[in-house]
């Protein structure tokens, strides 16, 4: 184990050329569009000692080659938790469970992942939308320490080729409220830039998700840029809002709310900023035993968006951004079981009327 993860402390990968694709039956059911990596996650338990031998920086990100990642995978494979991922398609998994007709447009490799990530969404009532592009369908290697942070190493493929992605206002059809963008999307700003004029164009509610510190730094004017432009509800956490702002969760909250119409800051078990024009709120963290913070941040998107969706107040929104965030971190992955979903959802009819 140790030595195959130590492979990942010494890699680069470039993105590469994609090849042609084809244009997919178009489904106009749903109301919720998000554009996302489709990534087949794989988990794995290591010490802070083992972690450091690789980076100095927990939680961070970075791309790895399909060499790397198929020695990772052959040699620990009883030792791994396979999940479908993605932080775009977290967020609408879990606004779908909420109520929401979703759908998730993107690329899967012709493989036998990619036929098993598209078959997981419809599972879950989610329309999925992808090119089949030449390349394998994204991998990604998650490393979990003691205290539940979560560091990735993502071998690309066919999941992040979307340059050449047919995108157009047939997408966003007349039914859809909201397009939501994941952070990760943000290296190709060509396609970033594609999508959002002709979702600003198009006159729908568009969200986007900061998703990592590293993607924040290395593109921190182009955010920027586009959250004055185009955004209307930003997401992050108080490392990613403090890299793009310089200022701590609570001032990188305002400052941000100047950019954008709202803006929301996570602090993990510190609870939550959000901000819109002059109300401003706090929300605190529900008291868990977290043992996998992986996808933690979109699932409090998805809390919060529902509401939002629905007309809920500021308050109630960041609270039920917290109730969903607070089930998916005591679980490996970023994958909720029906039966939980059950029991958020009779919460959230229960506690209706606590925010009115």
């Amino acid at each position: 184990m140790r030595r195959a993860l130590l492979l990942i402390s010494c890699l680069i990968m470039n993105f590469v050329a994609y090849g042609k694709s084809y244009d997919p039956e178009i489904p106009e059911q749903y109301e919720v569009l998000s554009l996302s990596a489709a990534i087949i996650d794989h988990y794995y338990f290591i010490t802070d000692e083992e972690l450091k031998s690789m980076t100095n920086e927990k939680g961070s990100w970075a791309p790895i080659d399909r060499e790397t990642l198929s020695s990772i995978l052959d040699k620990n494979e009883s030792v791994s938790k396979m999940v479908t991922g993605g932080s775009g398609a977290n967020v609408i998994k879990g606004l779908a469970q909420l109520g929401e007709r979703c759908a998730l447009i993107g690329k899967v490799g012709n493989d036998e992942k990619g036929e098993y990530y598209s078959r997981k969404l419809r599972d879950w009532g989610i329309s999925p939308i992808f090119e089949k592009g030449s390349l394998p369908t994204g991998q990604a290697i998650c490393l979990i320490t003691p205290d539940g942070e979560r560091t990735f190493r993502t071998y690309l493929g066919a999941s992040h080729s979307l340059t050449d992605l047919k995108f157009d206002k047939e997408l966003l059809h007349d039914k859809v409220r909201l397009f939501h963008i994941e952070g990760y999307q943000l290296v190709d700003r060509d396609l970033v830039i594609r999508t959002l004029k002709i979702a600003k164009e198009s006159g729908v509610l568009i969200s986007l998700d900061l998703a990592n510190v590293e993607i924040v730094r290395r593109n921190k004017e182009f955010i920027q840029d586009i959250l004055k432009k185009y955004i209307d509800i930003v997401f992050c956490n108080a490392r990613e809002g403090k890299a793009l702002t310089g200022l701590g969760a609570s001032e990188a909250c305002d400052k941000l709310a100047d950019l954008c119409d709202v803006a929301v800051v996570t602090m993990s078990e510190r609870g939550s900023w959000v901000r819109k024009g002059d109300m401003k709120i706090y929300m605190e963290a529900l008291e868990v035993n977290a043992i996998d913070s992986t996808g933690a941040g979109d699932l409090y998107a998805s809390g919060f968006l529902h509401g939002y969706l629905n007309g809920y107040s500021l308050k109630r929104c960041a609270w039920l951004g917290s109730l969903v965030s607070s089930h998916v971190v005591k679980r490996i992955g970023a994958e909720i079981p029906n039966t939980v979903w059950e029991e958020i959802r009779q919460i959230v009819s229960d506690e209706r009327k606590a925010f009115d």
